[in-house]
């Protein structure tokens, strides 16, 4: 049943995520299900054990607080919420993990936050809440990216009191989609005909069954992708000054997210300590 989950989440699902970190999910899903081999493996080759994805995957490091009161919480790899032990070994975040370590950092009475951060994305469920956490700004907060900071992990990233980016991180991603795919002529090649019966007025009720859409399904889900973008838009809007060109779902990197606001200064993680320590000195006043 855990497989079943996690197909539903991956294949029918909402995402905010980069194309190429669902297609890095796919292919590991697919690996694990035996449809397709892991890396260079040829079919056949057996897979890793979950006792040693650890070895092949880089690990999150749990919350921090150094001497001078800086808690850092990492946001790594693909996000998501009710994760296995399975999947953060496998580099991924939940959001539950994140949400406890900031209230956890406020409880110990950190006196600021930095939010490091390297993440393609994840699911809709779970980012919202996340989002809000980090804007209500129980501490000054500020995120870092070196790397990858692309659509959810944006979406969080983006009530911070300042962004730091390396100069060649990767950022934005602002949009959200529904990573359908028609199977229906493969289920015509299997020689199966689908026929569904359901309530009256329940034309939604079989979404997808059969593996095609009909308009008003497809209008359906179109709306659900729209609501969420939405969402994300009015929050970034919230807090930074993005322009619409900015919010076509393309990352940017460098002066150019620097000119359309998706961050607020090119550095290194020194830089984004001494921000940091600023925005604390600048609360205390």
């Amino acid at each position: 049943m855990r497989f079943q989950h996690i197909i539903e989440q991956v294949y029918f699902q909402p995402w905010y995520i980069t194309p190429s970190g669902h297609f890095a999910i796919h292919a590991i899903l697919e690996s694990r299900l035996g449809l397709m081999p892991a890396g260079e493996a040829k079919p056949g080759t057996p897979l890793p054990r979950a006792g040693l994805m650890e070895d092949l995957f880089i690990q999150r490091r749990p919350m921090t607080i150094d001497s001078d009161g800086i808690a850092t919480v990492h946001i790594l790899g693909p996000l998501g919420r009710g994760l296995s032990k399975l999947e953060k070994s496998c580099g991924a975040t939940d959001f539950a993990d994140v949400q406890a370590e900031i209230r956890d950092a406020v409880a110990k009475g950190a006196k600021g936050l930095i939010l490091d951060i390297n993440s393609p994305g994840g699911t809709v469920s779970g980012t919202p809440e996340t989002a809000r956490l980090v804007a209500a700004k129980s501490l000054p907060t500020v995120a870092f990216v070196d790397d990858l900071m692309a659509s959810a992990a944006y979406y969080i990233g983006a009530g911070a009191d300042a962004i730091v980016a390396e100069e060649s991180a990767v950022v934005g991603s602002i949009g959200v989609y529904i990573p359908w795919m028609d199977y229906s002529e493969r289920i015509r090649a299997l020689g199966y005909k689908p026929a569904p019966i359901v309530n009256k007025g329940g034309d939604l009720k079989a979404l997808g069954f059969g593996g095609s859409l009909s308009d008003a399904q497809r209008s359906y889900l179109q709306d659900m992708v729209d609501a969420d973008f939405n969402a994300f838009k009015n929050h970034v809007r919230a807090y930074r000054d993005v322009p619409d060109s900015a919010m076509r779902g393309q990352i940017q990197k460098g002066q150019e997210a620097l000119a359309s606001s998706l961050v607020d200064e090119l550095g290194d993680r020194p830089a984004a300590l001494a921000k940091l320590r600023s925005l604390i000195a600048a609360r205390r006043s």
